[in-house]
């Protein structure tokens, strides 16, 4: 327990001529907390007052609060009109999000710069993420009339995904309570809004939508059920100390108990942790990002199929068996691992003379020269992947890394590449006439969700399809009718002449729509 009072205890519990065994109990206090302008008239009168008496410090930890600025770093004046009145945002974002903000923005030793757009981006990035999942979880189990309470699947019976979200939460439980035990509750904030945006929301919920929309009850149905419920009464309770409001609503509507503020801080199942499991899903996300990063280079929508992507060989044995949801993130027709990456790509290596000129010196010239002559992508993949490379430069041996090196890796015609942290996606942008229509059918099918949704059509409902478009929409939409119909609920899919639809931009081609519910 932090025992702040005892700041107070020479004075209040009169001690040394009373209260002798309850002030020895608590003193020395473990953690003082105060502003840096009362570092002299606090801090140090203390120390020099239990020095003298007890010849010791009177606290063990010392955290001081820096300045709250105005965004561009001034100090807060009423003068200079840019403070800011706290009861007005906590009228407008509530006391939760700016508490959230203040912690999130900087570590409360730094000075903090207060900027009211930070705050809006907290709002929505975190507690607009969190009440989207919770919704979206609420929703299917009211519809389904399931309390993930009265059943559990096995924890090794669940699927990898399941598995992964469970290993990533266990860990992030590990980092949070270490972060808190030291103090640093912008590090505690930081990581949970990470894991509630990048793993939760973003990857574990997105990839297990199919499974909360399955008709049955089934094992795999329960297990996104427990592993969802378990995840989201655990953030509820990981919050509670710095979202006290929001955690409580999350926790009380899931579980019904009283109060978060009751419930035990969470503990790490060690048993939950596979690193393993967390090596593979977090390296297949991170060939997504880059996967959908060369995508928007090359301006080929999501929705426009890609016949192939090259990876990386040497993660074949890790992510082999990963390659469908690859296939199915990027939208693309095979995966590849690739070990010889001359035939899509350009590797240029030249020095970086800013840190090469003062460490070879007159040798630069030459160092430049051995370069050019050298196996430019020997030496790129052993710099990228970490390996020891010495390059002899007139009878002086210069260790090569990325620092004295500028490497340039470009893409050759038709493939788009993309490079991060030593990990690379090469994209094969060429489109063929039936990748371009299956590109053409899957905006169909987009367009025509959207004017299900606008036209106000339960999700079940029946519909005929009328539409008028060009030859290209016409050869797409009957190469790929069957699949169309599957996805929009269509028991028909007709050309008309009719004047009154509604135009719709299908990948560059205006096409005009109408749709009917069967009754």
């Amino acid at each position: 327990m932090w025992m702040m009072f005892i700041l107070f205890a020479f004075a209040q519990q009169h001690y040394p001529f009373e209260n002798k065994e309850e002030f020895e109990a608590s003193f020395p206090a473990d953690f003082i907390c105060e502003g840096i302008d009362q570092t002299r008239g606090w801090f140090y009168s203390l120390i020099a007052i239990s020095t003298y008496i007890k010849g010791q410090s009177p606290y063990k930890r010392v955290l001081v609060n820096d300045l709250i600025l105005d965004k561009f770093g001034k100090k807060m004046s009423k003068s200079k009109g840019n403070t800011v009145d706290p009861f007005d945002l906590f009228d407008k974002y509530g006391a939760d999000a700016l508490r959230w903000y203040l912690l999130y923005v900087s570590p409360a030793w730094s000075p903090t710069k207060f900027d009211e757009d930070g705050l809006k981006e907290v709002l929505s990035k975190f507690f607009g993420t969190i009440k989207n999942v919770y919704t979206f979880f609420a929703l299917y189990a009211n519809t389904d009339s399931v309390n993930p309470k009265e059943f559990f699947v096995e924890y090794a019976n669940r699927p990898e995904l399941d598995r992964w979200i469970l290993s990533k939460y266990n860990n992030l439980v590990k980092s949070v309570r270490g972060s808190m035990g030291v103090y640093d509750h912008c590090k505690s904030v930081r990581a949970i809004q990470e894991f509630v945006n990048e793993d939760l929301s973003n990857w574990y919920i997105r990839r297990s939508r199919r499974r909360f929309w399955a008709t049955e009850l089934t094992e795999d149905k329960k297990a996104v059920y427990n592993t969802t419920y378990e995840i989201l009464v655990g953030i509820a309770q990981l919050t509670a100390p710095f979202a006290p409001y929001l955690s409580e609503e999350l926790y009380r509507n899931l579980t019904g108990d009283i109060s978060v503020h009751l419930s035990y801080y969470p503990e790490v199942s060690v048993e939950l942790i596979d690193e393993n499991v967390e090596k593979r899903m977090d390296l297949v996300k991170e060939l997504v990002k880059l996967g959908r990063a060369s995508r928007e280079n090359s301006k080929i929508k999501v929705r426009q199929p890609i016949g192939k992507i090259h990876i990386d060989g040497k993660y074949k044995e890790l992510i082999s068996d990963l390659v469908p949801l690859i296939m199915e993130e990027l939208n693309v027709k095979d995966v590849i691992f690739e070990h010889d990456l001359s035939e899509f790509m350009d590797f240029s290596l030249k020095p970086n003379f800013k840190l090469a000129g003062p460490k070879l010196g007159s040798n630069v010239k030459a160092f430049a020269g051995a370069l050019a002559k050298a196996d430019s992508k020997e030496i790129i993949n052993a710099v990228k992947s970490g390996e020891k490379y010495e390059l002899e430069v007139n009878g002086q041996i210069v260790e090569l890394d990325e620092e004295i090196l500028d490497i340039r890796i470009s893409a050759k015609e038709g493939y788009n590449v993309s490079t991060e942290n030593n990990l690379f996606t090469i994209l094969d942008t060429h489109l063929t006439e039936e990748l371009i229509n299956e590109g053409y059918a899957r905006e169909f099918i987009s367009k025509v969700q959207q004017m299900r949704k606008s036209n106000g059509y339960e999700m079940m409902d029946r519909i005929q399809i009328f539409y008028k478009g060009t030859e290209e929409i016409d050869r797409a939409i009957e190469d790929f009718m069957d699949y169309i119909k599957s996805e929009t609920l269509a028991i028909s899919v007709e050309k008309s002449e009719e004047e009154n639809m509604e135009v719709q931009n299908l990948n560059g081609i205006d096409t005009a729509m109408k749709l009917e519910k069967v009754q």
